[in-house]
């Protein structure tokens, strides 16, 4: 009994120093392929009105730092996302899973330098340790299973699709739009794991990768809820909701660009220095910044900040316009005729850069909203 006690810890520690290991060496190839983009400036100085908002209206400011911090964890939504894309074309196992492991340990790096002239956040960091370890984790299961299993079940199933595919490549652009608004966690991995078992088999030989594609998916599903629930509830023990709003200060026809936006409301009138509005962050608030610069709409703080983070899509490299500094340009792993371009952004020039942007072919992904 004490033969196999000692195993079980000898195989606990082996896991545990297997985790501990993977940010350590995630971090140092990050650093290791990149170089500093030297463009985190030190915090502006404020004027007295940014001063009274901060002091006079609660969750009004938000560390700078995170413009660049919360860059990592989207680009696990674009792991999604491209997924999504990549298997509605193709097999799984043809996807670059590995790259796309270490593109976010580069892309965690990149912004570890770009945030160094700024206070440490270490509730950013830990989270992004977190996650960048687990989808490691999961991107390398996920190679390992395609790779071996799937790659079975494709030669079985003559290298055409079961229905199993389509719809586990119809739940993965789901997925990838929930993650838009939603973190991961609250994912219904359970109606997925459900709608898959309803899925109707394939006939004949190619019934072995249908069946194949039920049981290895089922089981991941069950496990990722698992893990979700821990995951929820470890959070609401441990630390405050994410704040879902953001308060933008502006200038021009506030009140009129966004009268008809939805989930929106003017937190206060300034006069001739601008208004103040709140709005939902994420995706909703970038899709609006053009539709408000198209109104005649000017920012002069985003998040009590006057600097900001955002990526755009191109086809080729974009030199960096007047009001804005190149932080990374990389090619998709999934998607190499598709670059993804990343800029730090003056907020008070966002008007000018972004239809600089747009006039130079890109594309905007997203703007990082603290």
């Amino acid at each position: 009994m004490g033969r196999w006690l000692r195993r079980l810890l000898v195989a606990l520690c082996a896991v545990v120093a297997l985790v501990v290991l993977i940010p350590v060496v995630g971090l140092a190839y990050g650093f290791l392929t990149t170089s500093d983009p030297g463009i985190a400036p030190p915090p502006a100085a404020r004027s007295e009105i940014s001063d009274t908002l901060r002091r006079d209206i609660p969750d009004y400011a938000r560390g700078e730092e995170s413009t660049f911090l919360t860059y990592p964890e989207w680009a696990i939504v674009y792991t999604a996302r491209e997924y999504a894309d990549f298997v509605r074309e193709s097999f799984p196992s043809r996807f670059p899973y590995w790259a796309y492991a270490g593109r976010f340990w580069q892309d965690y790096a990149l912004m570890i330098r770009a945030s160094s002239a700024y206070p440490f956040n270490f509730s950013n960091h830990l989270m992004l340790v977190v996650i960048g370890t687990s989808n490691t984790i999961e991107l390398a299961v996920q190679s390992l299973y395609e790779n071996t299993a799937g790659r079975v079940s494709e030669a079985v199933a003559l290298w055409k699709p079961v229905p199993e595919d389509g719809y586990q490549a119809q739940v993965a652009a789901g997925y990838a739009a929930f993650l838009d608004q939603v973190p991961w966690y609250r994912f219904d991995y359970a109606a997925a794991r459900a709608g898959l078992w309803a899925v109707e088999p394939a006939g004949g030989l190619a019934a072995l990768r249908s069946w194949e594609r039920k049981l290895g998916f089922g089981a991941a599903d069950a496990v990722k809820q698992g893990y979700a629930a821990l995951i929820a509830s470890g959070l609401s023990a441990t630390s405050d909701p994410a704040l879902l709003d953001i308060h933008v200060w502006a200038a021009g026809p506030v009140a009129e660009a966004v009268a008809g936006e939805p989930d929106t409301r003017i937190e206060r009138d300034l006069g001739a220095d601008g208004t103040v509005f709140v709005t939902k962050r994420y995706q909703v608030f970038t899709q609006m910044i053009p539709r408000l610069i198209g109104k005649g709409v000017r920012f002069v703080e985003i998040g009590g900040n006057r600097l900001v983070f955002l990526t755009v899509l191109a086809d080729a490299d974009i030199a960096a316009p007047e009001g804005a500094r190149a932080v990374l340009s990389y090619a998709l792993p999934a998607q190499p005729a598709v670059r993804r371009l990343g800029f730090a952004v003056e907020v008070g020039r966002l008007h000018e850069v972004l239809p600089a942007l747009a006039a130079a072919g890109a594309r905007l992904e997203h703007v990082y909203d603290y």
